[in-house]
């Protein structure tokens, strides 16, 4: 019987029964994946919405993005007509702005970034809502108050991210973006917006309370990088002395990347194996050694995580 990877053929049923249980077990172990990535996102929703709450706005300090427009627009409107500021309505405009955004993740992103987005979204929003703002800061310097928050919302968007979710705002506009033009980057963009939203904040209100905005801003993005899997750039050496197509088939497959092999000897026992060089993200990586572990049991493989790349290399939200 004829079948596999690049003309490898499958001598035997056992071998066909053996991939057809390991396919089974991927789709159970994607299923229970996603249950820990929707709790994941509730949790660092959360967790981002009660950094903002707990430190950041009892300072008057003021995040980037469409959360820091809805920020930034309550406070104008309640200077222009104070009989507003009764009532904090910058998480119902904050959902408010993200509508039409949720709605392009659907039409240019699928159906995958559209519900990971309004379940994001919709969650942060009540959570803003319902988690009560202090009117004293809960530390003594705006600086303090300031590091907290961005550590904590940090590590919430962070969560987020690893989760494969997103909170919306700049960052979906900022993938379709890339889609269409190629010079666009969702960093890009995000400075873009920050920038103009920190300006603001300098001309009407105060430098002081632009310039630990930035700090906070600072701060989390360092958070989000050292905790967003797919940022961090892995690379993974394989030893294996089964076949080395199925691996690289499932490297190029699923994970969306390429793979390089060639055979070698062992210095231990002198029998033929195959050495395959890899880079992939840590968060491809976790799924890389699931299958390694289950499709060859004597595997063994070499990581370097955070290496320096330059050229071609595709990193996924």
């Amino acid at each position: 019987m004829q079948g596999g990877y690049a003309g490898v053929s499958l001598q035997s049923h056992s071998e066909v029964y053996y991939m057809d249980k390991f396919m089974k077990k991927t789709v159970n172990m994607a299923i229970r994946m996603t249950k820990m990535e929707v709790v994941t996102t509730i949790l660092g929703s959360i967790l981002f919405a009660l950094g903002v709450n707990w430190f950041i706005s009892p300072c008057g300090t003021y995040n980037g993005g469409v959360l820091g427009i809805s920020q930034l627009i309550y406070t104008l409107v309640s200077r222009a007509f104070p009989s507003l500021a009764s009532f904090n309505f910058t998480s119902v405009l904050y959902y408010i702005l993200n509508v039409p955004i949720i709605y392009l993740a659907y039409r240019e992103l699928g159906r995958h970034y559209f519900r990971r987005t309004l379940l994001c979204v919709t969650v942060e929003t009540v959570a803003l809502a319902l988690i009560p703002t202090p009117k004293e800061m809960l530390v003594d310097s705006t600086l303090t108050s300031v590091i907290i928050g961005g550590i904590i919302a940090g590590a919430g968007s962070g969560m987020i991210f690893r989760s494969r979710s997103s909170a919306g705002g700049t960052d979906i506009i900022g993938l379709v973006l890339t889609k269409k033009y190629k010079n666009s980057s969702v960093g890009k963009l995000s400075i873009a917006v920050n920038a103009v939203i920190y300006g603001i904040c300098a001309l009407t209100l105060n430098v002081s309370v632009a310039i630990y905005s930035i700090i906070y801003s600072v701060i989390s993005s360092l958070t989000i990088d050292h905790m967003h899997d797919q940022n961090i750039v892995t690379a993974m050496t394989i030893f294996t002395k089964k076949d080395p197509h199925r691996i690289i088939s499932y490297i190029t497959s699923e994970l969306g990347h390429s793979a390089n092999y060639w055979e070698a000897t062992s210095g231990y026992t002198g029998e033929k194996e195959y050495i395959i060089y890899t880079v992939v993200s840590k968060y491809d990586a976790h799924k890389l050694d699931v299958f390694l572990m289950d499709f060859d049991h004597h595997v063994f493989a070499v990581k370097n995580n955070g290496v320096s790349l330059d050229g071609n290399f595709r990193k996924k939200l």
